[in-house]
């Protein structure tokens, strides 16, 4: 990570003690829809820097849609607002190239 990156996150950390939503108390409250049979691919990415959506969230999501989710390394959880956003756009971009060949095929 680096240095801005981890003097933002520590400055966010610092600015507010309280969480902004208990999202395993919420979750246990709400009911889990199960995701339709359809044909639209789907690509579950989170960062391993990430302190909103942790890598048991970014487990479960996947397993939700039945996928394999990407962890990126040294990116926070906006990642596009990361000053190394490029990695995620990579394997954004990869993905999609990989699903215009399945379509060619």
């Amino acid at each position: 990570m680096t240095s801005f990156n981890h003097d933002y996150q520590e400055l966010m950390k610092e600015s507010s003690r309280m969480p902004l939503f208990d999202l395993r108390k919420l979750n246990a409250s709400l009911p889990v829809p199960s995701v339709p049979k359809s044909s639209i691919e789907v690509l579950v990415v989170g960062a391993n820097d990430d302190f909103i959506v942790d890598s048991e969230g970014l487990r479960e999501t996947g397993k939700f849609y039945g996928v394999s989710p990407v962890c990126i390394e040294g990116v926070a959880h906006d990642m596009m607002l990361d000053c190394s956003w490029e990695k995620g756009a990579e394997v954004i971009l990869s993905w999609l190239n990989g699903l215009n060949k399945q379509h060619l095929i």
